[in-house]
């Protein structure tokens, strides 16, 4: 297995000489508006070597399902939080879970791949991959797609996690620990790999259907060249929307990888989409409208500055991100006004809160799982 230097992403910032320059700006007060209310939290098992880590809630119809780090996998009610089912893999949780109507599945650090029953919790199969799994596993079109830190991104057969197709990449000799989730749209699967390409795959077969390097990063040291694309896209119509680490955000056709737009401002968490809008969170945590159209920019909100957000999640019109110190910010989507926050946990955030229609779920490192509403 390839060994992959790591580099986080506060080395990015800390080339500054002055000290103060990297220190995460402090909270101020807010005038604020509406109220959070916490519908139901669950505290599940926590770990100090989650880094990297990404176990995201996925909802399904009426029910959430969420794992720990420990191996237990967990189905609630999305509504009251009673639990349905819980079950325990026998290895430790880095990805997922990824389910469907009829498999729940989660990967670990050592390339574990576990295949539970999504309504009974039973296991069906369990699989192991070459490397480490940091970005939870994607089911659609009967295939179970996989993504290892190495490089390599598998199909699988839902029915028996038989092997059915692999494709690899080439990683670089330095990057940012973490990889972007695989984005399956109408039979295909679109990857932002840590070289900066972005590649077409055909999801039954794992053809290639087209594959272009849009950051093309140019730059005299290997951190100069840092081009990873580790965070969420996102496809409107014909349009896919990328970010980089490589202070990029970019638009191009699905059909062909053809770059539309560029905007010089990237983020190494990812795109959220709106009908009109593109939001970011920067790679220094300012948060970023974009017009989706022409990359336009819109407006900033440089409060949080350092505070490690996650990627803006869109919310009945408003904006939700979380930070470092365990706190969820409410803004609204259109001026950019902050509103609100409420502070849900001790440590950072797996990934960007998960909306179901009015409720939004938080999943804190130190194990505290959120169901919370907001109402203006």
């Amino acid at each position: 297995m390839r060994l992959i230097p790591i580099v986080l992403l506060f080395v990015l910032a800390a080339c500054s000489s002055k000290k103060d320059d990297i220190k995460p700006s402090e909270l101020t007060r807010i005038d604020t508006k509406g109220t959070v209310k916490v519908l139901w939290q669950k505290k599940l098992k926590s770990s100090k070597t989650s880094f990297g880590y990404q176990l995201l809630p996925a909802v399904l119809n009426e029910s959430v399902f969420v794992a720990d780090v420990a191996g237990g996998v967990f189905r609630f009610n999305a509504t009251d939080g009673k639990q349905q089912w819980q079950a325990n893999v026998d290895h430790p949780i880095s990805a997922g879970p990824g389910v469907s109507e009829t498999l729940a599945v989660v990967a670990g650090p050592d390339g574990q791949v576990t295949a539970l029953d999504a309504d009974t919790g039973a296991q069906l199969w369990s699989i192991k991959v070459s490397s480490e799994v940091l970005s939870p596993p994607v089911i659609d079109r009967n295939r179970v797609i996989i993504r290892a830190l190495d490089g390599r991104i598998y199909g699988f057969a839902t029915s028996t996690g038989q092997r059915q197709w692999l494709f690899n990449s080439e990683v670089p000799n330095l990057t940012l620990r973490g990889t972007s989730v695989p984005l399956a749209k109408g039979g295909r699967l679109y990857v932002g790999l840590d070289n900066g390409d972005v590649v077409a795959l055909n999801i039954d077969d794992g053809n290639i259907m087209w594959q272009q390097n849009v950051v093309n990063n140019q730059g005299k040291t290997e951190i100069d060249r840092l081009s990873d694309i580790d965070g969420d896209m996102g496809v409107v119509a014909t349009d896919l929307y990328v970010s980089s680490v490589a202070n990029l955000t970019l638009a191009v056709a699905t059909e062909s990888g053809q770059l539309l737009w560029r905007y010089n401002y990237g983020s190494n968490t990812g795109v959220t989409v709106s009908r009109r809008f593109i939001y970011i969170s920067d790679n220094e945590s300012n948060i970023r409208q974009i017009d989706r159209t022409n990359g336009e920019p819109g407006w900033v909100v440089e409060d949080f500055k350092l505070r490690k957000l996650t990627r803006p999640a869109f919310y009945l019109g408003d904006l939700v991100v979380a930070d470092f110190e365990g706190y969820v910010h409410f803004l609204d989507a259109f001026s950019g006004v902050l509103l609100n926050r409420r502070k849900l946990g001790s440590d950072v955030f797996f990934g960007t809160p998960v909306v179901n229609g009015d409720i939004l779920y938080t999943y804190n490192k130190d194990g505290t799982f959120t169901a919370i509403s907001f109402e203006q």
